[in-house]
């Protein structure tokens, strides 16, 4: 369990106005983005946080997906703490912000927002993107149990011709792709309706995607020349 994990007053990192957002802006639809979510001074601390200090580990599936995981300890994909690079410690307060996706405060602010009670399921991934680099249309939906997925966007200046676009839409297909012997699971491609979102990210905001069947979420190849970093939750239905 993180630090932070039982907080219920917001927690010093966020940004005051977060907590004016409205609850449930969003019924029926597949996103929301929520703009300035951290202090600007923590949201700039965190994003030298992993870049400079967060170690990764190369993920490809097949030519589908191709990205930079921040490494964890031998044999973990999403638990235990983050490897530092040679000679790196780790940020207090970007530990900080990182808790905050764990805080009961965040679990009860997501609940109001989306009006479905969630509970915390993956703790939150660093990724990074390199030019070239993409993930594919997916649903996030290896539990049925998954209800919402979070992810912090934390690459200032990014621009449309960049790429690196987080396409979401309503699923229209999905159909069995080569999936390569060393895979851990099966491979799909995903279409989307023609009136699906393009989203161009944000520093230092998140979106929060409503996730489904009926939806599937990517992120389209980066084409610029910068490397573009973000932070991943998943949560659940809450149970009863």
């Amino acid at each position: 369990m993180v630090a932070g994990h039982r907080q219920l007053s917001r927690p010093h990192v966020v940004h005051p106005e977060t907590d004016r957002v409205p609850p449930d802006t969003f019924p029926g639809q597949p996103v929301l983005r929520v703009e300035n979510f951290f202090r600007p001074d923590v949201a700039d601390a965190l994003l030298r946080f992993l870049a400079s200090a967060v170690e990764y580990e190369r993920v490809e599936y097949g030519d589908l997906t191709c990205l930079w995981r921040a490494r964890r300890p031998l044999g973990e994909e999403y638990f235990g703490p983050l490897v530092m690079r040679q000679g790196q410690e780790p940020d207090p307060l970007a530990l900080d912000a990182l808790a905050v996706f764990e805080s009961e405060w965040f679990l009860r602010w997501l609940s109001r927002l989306t009006c479905v009670d969630v509970c915390f399921l993956r703790p939150p991934t660093p990724y990074r993107l390199d030019p070239g680099d993409r993930i594919c249309l997916h649903d996030d939906m290896s539990d049925p149990t998954h209800a919402v997925s979070v992810a912090l966007n934390l690459t200032p200046g990014w621009r449309a011709g960049d790429g690196g676009e987080t396409r979401v839409g309503r699923v229209t297909g999905k159909f069995p792709a080569p999936t390569p012997a060393d895979c851990p699971i099966d491979l799909h491609r995903w279409e989307v309706a023609s009136d699906s979102q393009l989203l161009v990210p944000v520093f230092n905001s998140i979106l929060v995607l409503r996730l489904g069947y009926e939806f599937a979420h990517g992120v389209e190849p980066v084409a610029g020349d910068r490397s573009r970093y973000s932070v991943t939750t998943i949560y659940g239905h809450a149970l009863a």
